[in-house]
């Protein structure tokens, strides 16, 4: 049962990886990273002060690309 959830759950993020282009791309990349630097940290139930620095790291590079994306949006004037 649970190798259905991760196929289907690769499956998903294929579909809507494959729909992103610029920087929506960019944002799901590093919202794995920080999902892949977490879930490495946790393998062995505890966290070293450098796997903090890697995931806090990564934290920073999603924030970043986000709030990048979020500004370049325009909004028209309307009137």
């Amino acid at each position: 049962m649970k190798i259905l959830k991760i196929i289907s759950f690769g499956l998903t993020f294929y579909k809507l990886n494959k729909q992103l282009v610029g920087e929506g791309r960019v944002i799901m990349d590093e919202g794995m990273d920080v999902l892949k630097s977490i879930g490495d940290a946790l393998k062995d139930n505890s966290i070293t002060t450098a796997e903090k620095k890697i995931i806090v790291k990564e934290i920073k590079e999603f924030s970043k690309a986000s709030i990048n994306a979020i500004d370049s949006i325009v909004i028209p004037n309307s009137k």
